[in-house]
């Protein structure tokens, strides 16, 4: 279940998938389509939908999801072709989310094995390709086809390999001392005093 805070998840779910009604429904197809003609939605009737919606009436067993087009064997071709055939961050920008979101219902063992190889692969290809990136031009072209989940794991990746470039060049993170105002600088010197004072009459 996505986090209820997280920002990527409720954008991924804002994406439009095709759903289909298994019984009729009244006074909401000009809410889901505002081009209908008619305010009913019939039986058997195709609608497309947002993800958040489609997913909440699919539970309730009220329509039968399918894939976005982008899921389709066409595009399965592509990504399986080359890494580099499909800019997934304009055409998918949650492509792995919306993927795994949507096999909730249809649960197709094929989809899952898809995307985890699509995954991989374009991991191994361009995310540890662009690790090693020096060309400002290559990065951006590079970062403009990454899906925003594989662009989340290639900041992680150039943020760890910078820091490791940092401390083996011998550059420590700089040690931060908290500086209180006059007033309260006094006052914690004077505790530490009386706190001092109290140990030596123990003793």
């Amino acid at each position: 279940m996505t986090d209820y805070w997280s920002l990527d998840g409720a954008l991924a779910e804002e994406t439009i998938v095709p759903a289909r009604f298994k019984f009729g429904v009244h006074g909401v197809a000009r809410v889901l389509e505002p081009g209908s003609t008619s305010n009913d939605v019939e039986p058997e009737a195709k609608v497309d939908a947002p993800l958040w919606l489609a997913a909440a009436l699919g539970r309730r067993s009220m329509v039968t999801i399918s894939l976005p087009e982008t899921y389709h064997e066409r595009y399965r071709r592509r990504l399986n072709a080359g890494a580099e055939c499909i800019n997934l961050k304009g055409r998918a920008p949650y492509f792995y989310d919306v993927g795994n979101k949507c096999n909730e219902f249809l649960q197709d063992l094929t989809l899952s094995a898809f995307l985890a190889r699509t995954y991989a692969t374009r991991y191994r290809e361009l995310v540890s390709r662009g690790l090693s990136t020096v060309s400002g031009e290559d990065m951006l072209e590079l970062q403009s086809k990454l899906s925003l989940e594989e662009l989340a794991v290639f900041e992680a990746g150039r943020e760890s390999v910078a820091r490791a470039e940092l401390w083996a060049r011998g550059a420590r993170p700089r040690a931060t001392v908290a500086v209180l105002p006059t007033r309260k600088r006094a006052a914690a010197t004077r505790d530490g005093a009386e706190v001092a004072g109290a140990a030596r009459q123990k003793a």
